[in-house]
């Protein structure tokens, strides 16, 4: 029988936390593999936009300046943008602004560099427990793999296979996003992204930003909102009739709620979940990128310091996180004052948007 393939650590899901837990996990010496279920580069439904403390600080931390070559068109965001009705206020935020798949391969190519082994159209199918270490069940073009790891980081996403294996029993809610591309360009500054909230409240809400030769509108509401999509980017040159080249989506795991009740810890002995996978996407911006990236460093470090122990890895983990649970928490409460502040008019609530905008972007520390 061929002997089953060992690796120190196993971390599912080459986006932002995962390709920053496996180089962390590599530059400290330990066995580590790097599987994606689709081939790389691939794509994301996501602003793309670096936004906030911990996106800025630890990818040049940890991977350096991000080359030209990665950014879009325009490559840097002056700020943000928002619309309540007739009222307009504008946030300036210098923001990175890139296509995912090219931040992500970035990253990733940076762990591969560190001596992590890549496997890219891996589905993972199954995890189980095996004498201390972790069985992964993996498939790929109709053949199936069996690997083991003393530890798995799972960061594969808001629908996390290993999330599942983990908790089968959490029953998790969702938001799904869509994303549509259209051909050309608005009559709208191309350096900032575009808040639209045609309904005066803080939800439903769609986006605006334009990447090269090529505009998109995104949002969890766009079906309910067509109308006012119509009716608000008309007088920005938008043709209500027209089909976009590309639509797409993705999926939010709402899991806030569990995390800052206790219901839900997302660690468990030798598995270990940052991210979307984790539910750490930030209230009010919905930006996952800057914890998915804080919180694949806290894994990798807990992992790295007691490597030998995975029940106080899990516990080391769980702890580290509670200062981001704080953050989140406190912009939880800032996004229910919001449904508040939207009674006073569209002025008070464009006025409170940004500000509240310019809180998610400014209160991640440590």
């Amino acid at each position: 029988m061929k002997e089953l393939q060992t690796f120190d650590v196993l971390v599912v899901g080459a986006g932002p936390g995962g390709a920053t837990a496996a180089k962390r996990c590599a530059d400290r010496g330990l066995q580590t593999v790097l599987v994606e279920k689709k081939k790389l580069p691939r794509d994301k439904v996501c602003s793309g936009m670096v936004m906030g403390k911990w996106a800025l600080e630890i990818i040049e931390k940890e991977f350096g300046k991000i080359p030209r070559s990665v950014l879009t068109d325009p490559p840097l965001l002056a700020g943000h943008r928002f619309y309540v009705g007739p009222e307009i206020e504008d946030l300036e935020w210098p923001t990175p602004f890139s296509w995912r798949k090219d931040l992500d391969f970035f990253m990733v190519q940076g762990a591969v560099k560190s001596g992590a082994v890549l496997q890219d159209g891996v589905r993972v199918a199954r995890m189980d427990a095996d004498d201390g270490f972790c069985r992964i069940e993996l498939h790929k073009e109709g053949t199936i793999q069996h690997l083991r790891a003393r530890f798995v980081i799972g960061a594969d996403g808001a629908s996390s296979v290993i999330r599942r294996c983990l908790f089968p029993d959490l029953k998790v809610r969702f938001s799904g996003p869509i994303r549509e591309c259209y051909q050309g360009q608005l009559d709208l500054p191309r350096d900032f992204f575009h808040w639209f909230f045609p309904k005066k409240l803080p939800r439903p809400r769609f986006n605006v930003n334009h990447k090269g030769d090529v505009f998109l509108i995104e949002g969890s509401g766009l079906k309910e909102l067509r109308q006012e999509i119509g009716e608000s980017l008309s007088p920005y040159g938008f043709d209500p009739s027209s089909k976009p080249i590309r639509k797409d989506g993705c999926t939010i795991a709402l899991l806030h709620d569990d995390l800052l009740s206790g219901a839900f810890n997302p660690a468990n002995g030798n598995v270990l979940l940052t991210g979307d996978a984790a539910g750490l996407i930030l209230p009010i911006t919905f930006e996952g990128i800057g914890s998915a990236l804080k919180s694949g460093i806290l894994a990798a470090d807990a992992v790295v310091g007691h490597f030998d122990d995975p029940d106080v890895a899990a516990s080391s983990y769980i702890e580290s996180l509670k200062p981001m649970l704080k953050t989140i928490e406190k912009l939880c409460k800032t996004q229910e004052e919001l449904k508040t502040t939207a009674r006073l008019g569209a002025g008070p609530l464009a006025k409170a948007l940004c500000d509240a905008y310019r809180e998610t972007l400014t209160i991640q520390e440590g």
